[in-house]
């Protein structure tokens, strides 16, 4: 997020005005664990260095760190709780937040922190992810049938219409219940979920999906035959990285194993950390089965009734 010059000003006087030095030190190593505030100054170690002056200085710091959101989340959380047993009125707070989400974020407050605003601006990370870090998310690995197949049958314009059909089909599905999109290579892709109910809403874009393509390749589809794909939901952790190529993840090797060997076409696989959140509308759909031994799979599969033979 880029920080201007007017909402560092804002934060250094919600700084300044409620809280001493020693306090404000102390607020920022929760995020800086070593952060020396007279070195970053220059101030000697024996000159006090004013209210303004340290407050001005330490979001300065906090910006070129990129913790500017973190922190002015650590601000609302003393305004409501206060620090050290001491209760805190942190002013401008109200300013603050307008000019947050005019930048094109809001504050979760289920999760306690900013968030992209989805009708202004969406990217892999939400805004939130941090280089490096784990967290633990939901995949959605999405895979074409026969694909080489395909690809040597039809000609280049009818593929790649057709791919991108259902790339926009699987953005849809997952932006609108906060996926992002993480790696796309014309075959397929993976989607990631970590807000609010993730599992649940993993599953329903894999649903939808898997609805959407159905009614696609009967109106819609310009090869000679179905479009069929293979679909796995897992959820585990992954540490994230803004290059996908970078990521190495246990959580992923594992969903692309689901997807290519447990999986039927035309069907959705879910693991049992998925299958074990969800609500209850959701789990009566899906059907266990066993792979690999004692692993418990659960699928899901379009099932519609023929008329009878007259």
């Amino acid at each position: 997020m880029k920080v201007s010059g007017w909402l560092m000003h804002l934060a250094a006087r919600a700084l300044a005005e409620s809280m001493d030095v020693r306090t404000m030190t102390h607020l920022v190593r929760r995020l800086l664990r070593n952060y020396d505030l007279y070195k970053s100054s220059g101030f000697r170690q024996n000159v006090p260095i004013p209210n303004k002056t340290a407050a001005k200085q330490i979001v300065k710091d906090i910006r070129d760190s990129e913790l500017f959101l973190p922190f002015i989340d650590l601000l609302i959380k003393i305004g409501h709780a206060g620090l050290m047993g001491r209760r805190y009125r942190v002013p401008h707070l109200r300013e603050i937040l307008s000019e947050i989400k005019k930048a094109g974020f809001l504050y979760d407050e289920e999760f306690e922190m900013f968030v992209e605003d989805p009708r202004v601006r969406r990217t892999k990370n939400w805004g939130v992810l941090r280089e490096g870090e784990e967290y633990v998310l939901t995949f959605l690995c999405i895979d074409i049938v026969g694909n080489s197949d395909l690809v040597r049958k039809y000609p280049d314009e009818i593929i790649k219409s057709t791919y991108t059909d259902l790339r926009n089909i699987v953005q849809n599905a997952g932006e609108k219940r906060n996926g992002r999109i993480w790696n796309w290579e014309g075959d397929g892709g993976l989607a990631a979920f970590y807000f609010s109910q993730k599992n649940n809403s993993a599953v329903l874009s894999a649903m939808e999906i898997i609805h959407e393509l159905f009614i696609y390749n009967m109106v819609g589809c310009r090869m000679d035959e179905r479009l069929r794909v293979r679909i796995a939901v897992h959820s585990g952790p992954c540490q994230y990285r803004h290059n996908f190529e970078d990521i190495s993840s246990d959580t992923i090797k594992k969903i692309v194993e689901i997807e290519s060997k447990h999986t039927k076409p035309d069907n959705v696989t879910f693991s049992s950390s998925v299958y074990l959140t969800l609500d209850h509308i959701l789990t009566e759909q899906l059907k266990p089965f066993k792979a690999g031994g004692a692993q418990s799979l659960y699928r899901y599969e379009l099932l519609w009734e023929q008329e009878p033979v007259r």
